[in-house]
């Protein structure tokens, strides 16, 4: 009796060198200052379980920071996918680490995505080449073919630029600042610098600006039609109310004081240097930039542990319960001391009761100084600011807190 000789064999894919395609589109295009999506496309992920990818940009023409990094469509199946994305944009490299437990599907899609955003200077008909370095699979245990190198390969991919913003001579401007006073006006030392605000069109097209150091932002060459403007909201500071605009920009206007208002800085962010000679007066550049290392520090988490930096603000609620002072002996920016960083601190429980076009305002821009108003209390008496027992107490806390600084600091 014959016996087969020939018996089947299961083959490990993990062993057999299976091959992928990967690249970058070379036909994505954008305006100047625009956001543009540029993915790492593979034409099958099967039994992709890990990837590292390395690429380079020009960084004349591109901006890009490691939020702005996302996990690609052949990921969306995957429960506990994580990614790593650490962005040089000086030198314009980014390296990319993704895992994941179990192996993907044969799909096609994008490894990865990553929002670039177009140089505000950047020329018109320039091209800026999105350069694949290297793409790594399973560390190796597939092939990618053609493999991408340093220098140009049909692995890489482009950005053209287009045209300057969205086509027209209009422009839509404002502040972002604290009311720390509660007075709706842009006093002096309340401006935020640093924050950024993304601009989107009726087409979905974006672009950033970020406020300067009079916390003033804005956006140029803008043609009619209806915007929405999105705030990044300070780290530092209480929210004020809504951190979206909805606006329609007329043509051959300048749309002005579109305005974000946020509360005072919280507790952990109230420095003692505010109070130093060397960041006054309030208003002053030093302060402005001390304004702007705290935002900094709030948004890498910092402020909170920072003990030489900030008051602590138990000790100082201590000495300010001996104190018990009158609310009314708060300092104000008006008077003849400096405004105390404790003016800051948000007001409770009054938050919700802004307007969800917190800022809005109609007519010309102002300079700082006379103050900008925001929108009169006659367009605001639908939304009544009561104030309650909690901000009485609050206000009676913020004077002696002030008193307390007076007497730790002078």
């Amino acid at each position: 009796m014959l016996r087969n000789k020939f018996r089947p064999t299961l083959e490990n894919l993990e062993i057999r060198r299976l091959l992928a395609a990967v690249d970058i589109p070379s036909d994505l295009s954008g305006n100047v200052a625009a956001i543009v999506a540029a993915p790492v496309n593979i034409d099958t992920a099967a039994g992709i379980r890990g990837a590292e990818i390395r690429l380079a940009y020009d960084t004349s023409l591109l901006d890009l920071d490691s939020n702005s990094v996302s996990l690609g469509s052949v990921w969306s199946g995957s429960s506990d996918a994580q990614i790593t994305a650490n962005v040089d944009d000086a030198s314009g490299t980014v390296v990319i680490f993704i895992a994941s437990s179990s192996p993907l599907s044969a799909t096609a899609g994008s490894l990865v995505n990553l929002d670039f955003t177009i140089s505000s200077t950047a020329t018109v008909g320039s091209n800026a080449i999105l350069n694949l370095t290297s793409v790594s699979l399973n560390e190796g245990a597939i092939a990618v073919s053609p493999a991408p190198a340093a220098g140009a390969d049909s692995t890489d991919g482009q950005i053209l630029v287009t045209s300057d913003s969205t086509g027209g001579d209009d422009s839509i401007s404002g502040f972002v600042f604290a009311d720390a006073n509660r007075d709706n006006l842009l006093s002096s030392g309340e401006a935020i610098p640093g924050v950024t605000i993304t601009l989107t069109n009726s087409s979905g097209v974006q672009q950033q600006a970020v406020t300067d150091g009079n916390g003033r932002y804005e956006f140029l060459n803008l043609a009619p039609g209806n915007y929405s403007l999105q705030e990044e909201q300070p780290a530092a500071f209480v929210d004020g109310g809504s951190n979206t605009l909805n606006v329609a920009l007329a043509a051959a206007s300048d749309l002005t004081n579109q305005n974000f208002v946020e509360g005072g800085l919280l507790p952990q962010y109230l420095y003692t240097r505010l109070r130093a000679t060397v960041v006054q007066p309030v208003g002053s550049a030093a302060w402005q930039a001390q304004i702007e290392q705290i935002r900094e520090d709030a948004e890498l988490g910092s402020g909170a542990s920072s003990s030489s930096n900030r008051v602590q603000t138990q000790s100082i609620q201590s000495a300010s319960i001996q104190s018990a002072l009158d609310p009314s002996s708060q300092l104000s920016v008006a008077g003849s001391r400096p405004r105390l960083a404790s003016s800051f601190l948000a007001y409770l429980g009054n938050t919700q009761a802004l307007p969800a076009a917190e800022g809005e305002m109609a007519g010309n821009s102002q300079a700082l100084s006379p103050a900008v108003s925001i929108p009169p209390a006659a367009q605001r008496a639908s939304v009544p600011m009561v104030e309650s027992s909690e901000l009485r107490t609050h206000n009676r806390r913020l004077a002696s807190f002030d008193q307390a600084l007076l007497a730790l600091l002078e």
